[in-house]
Parts: structure tokens; C-alpha cells; sequence
């Protein structure tokens, strides 16, 4: 066993500190990499949001007369790229889905069975 045994303690510190202080390093370099990653998905989420606005063709109001049965009630409706979806049916089951595009004109009705 030698006999320098202030020299080991120091070698042994120094590697103790180095280790503490990489550890600290790579946990920092992990936050920034990862708050780098959202900022990232973040912008790239928004330009897609943005290059998804419908701008209507018909910006005037229009009318539209939807011919219901007895007991039918409009559930619910929706904006979509390509118009609004209309659902319609009787005690809150959708029985039919009508596509009506920004002009008033319907184009396409779904039903259900």
C-alpha cells in the first residue's frame, strides 16, 4: 500500500466532483434539448393550425330550410373544412348527418340505420 495517502484522498475528491458535476451537466443539456423539442412542436403545430383556416367562398349569409320529421330535432352541429355538419335525430341517436358547404347548398346527407 503506498504511503501518499493525501494524494489518493485528492485524486478521489476530484473524481467525486467531476462526477457530481457531469451528472448536473447532462441533466441541464436534457432540459434544454427537451424545452428546445416543444418550442419546436410547438411552432410546427401552430403553422399547421394556421394553414387550416377556412376562409368561406361566400362570406354572406344564407338560409337554409331543413325538412325534419315528426319527433326529429337537430342534436348537434360542427364547422368542417369542407362546411357544417348538422346531425339529426330522435332522442338524442343521430339517424342522419347533413353536409351543408358555406354557400347554403346541401352536399351530402349520411344516414344511419
Amino acid at each position: 500500500m503506498p504511503k501518499n495517502y493525501k494524494l489518493l484522498k485528492g485524486i478521489v475528491i476530484t473524481l467525486g466532483v467531476l462526477i457530481v458535476v457531469m451528472v448536473v451537466v447532462i441533466i441541464v443539456a436534457s432540459i434544454m434539448k427537451y424545452n428546445d423539442q416543444k418550442s419546436a412542436e410547438a411552432a410546427l403545430v401552430e403553422k399547421y393550425q394556421t394553414s387550416q383556416i377556412v376562409k368561406p367562398t361566400n362570406s354572406k349569409p344564407f338560409e337554409i330550410n331543413l325538412k325534419l320529421s315528426n319527433g326529429e330535432e337537430i342534436i348537434s352541429s360542427s364547422n368542417s373544412d369542407k362546411g357544417i355538419l348538422i346531425n339529426i335525430g330522435r332522442n338524442q341517436t343521430i339517424e342522419r348527418v347533413i353536409l351543408v358547404d358555406y354557400a347554403g347548398n346541401i352536399i351530402a346527407t349520411i344516414k344511419s340505420n
